[in-house]
């Protein structure tokens, strides 16, 4: 029986370290179906021969490499990713998230650099926002979605009180009723603005993560975002509708 390929989402974030020439790359992995620590994890420089295991919390650290360009690769249960190119400089300190889909058959791997996590706008960021912003928003990874089994993600956004809602001219848009008013509910898609009549289409399967803002989104979430025609535009506090009818943002594997 062949294996299915370990797929990895990296993010990195780079730090100075004080009184040493070397460098070191370091973080955490977690599973992309419910974000949970995955151990046994190795996080290897093949080049330098230099390796290391990620602990029962997903953490690892990977010290002593040599500055310039380094070729990262992430292994588990026997099986490997492509190679993930990092350039150290030195006394530099770089964090990185490991994603891993031990699921996936065909998804290509991303590699995405941020200056902090919680801008990062992949499934990465959404766990670092589910970390951080729990209180503030309903976070549902895809072990949620599928407990919940859902037939359309409609279904999931109605639970949050948001159904779409058509105009005589057919123009339909999520809604939610907000201090007594009837609003619309910017939606993006994988960080980019949807059109309302198109995200139903994705299948339920192929859904990541959502997280669900009832108010104004934090202030890292109000980078505006590419509408195409007849998408929601999400342009952040103090412009368009301020976010104050909330925001979803969808992610999908």
């Amino acid at each position: 029986m062949a294996l299915p390929l370990v797929t990895a989402t990296i993010v990195a974030l780079s730090q100075q370290l004080p009184g040493d020439t070397t460098g070191r790359i370091n973080g955490w992995a977690i599973s992309s179906f419910n974000g949970r620590p995955i151990a046994g994890v190795m996080i290897s420089a093949p080049e330098v021969h230099k390796f290391v295991v990620t602990d029962s919390t997903g953490r690892f650290v990977l010290a002593g490499l040599p500055t310039g360009r380094h070729a990262i690769r992430v292994s588990y249960e026997g099986r490997d990713t492509q190679d993930y190119p990092f350039e150290l400089q030195d006394q530099e300190n770089k964090q990185i998230a490991v994603v891993l889909d031990v699921d996936a058959t065909d998804l290509d791997p991303i590699v995405v650099e941020a200056r902090q996590p919680n801008l990062w706008r992949d499934l990465a960021g959404f766990y670092e926002r589910r970390r951080a912003y729990s209180g503030f928003a309903h976070f549902f990874t895809r072990e949620d979605i599928s407990r919940a089994r859902l037939a359309k993600l409609s279904g999931l956004l109605t639970l949050e009180g948001i159904v779409n809602r058509c105009s005589r001219y057919q123009e339909c848009r999520p809604t939610r009723f907000t201090r007594g008013r009837l609003c619309a509910v910017p939606i993006s898609v994988d960080g980019v603005a949807q059109r309302e009549f198109d995200y139903d289409h994705i299948a339920v399967n192929d859904v990541a993560g959502v997280e669900v803002y009832r108010g104004v989104p934090p202030a890292d979430l109000s980078a505006s975002l590419v509408p195409g025609p007849g998408s929601s535009t999400w342009m952040g506090a103090g412009l368009s509708a301020a976010g104050s009818c909330g925001l979803v943002e969808i992610w999908t594997r």
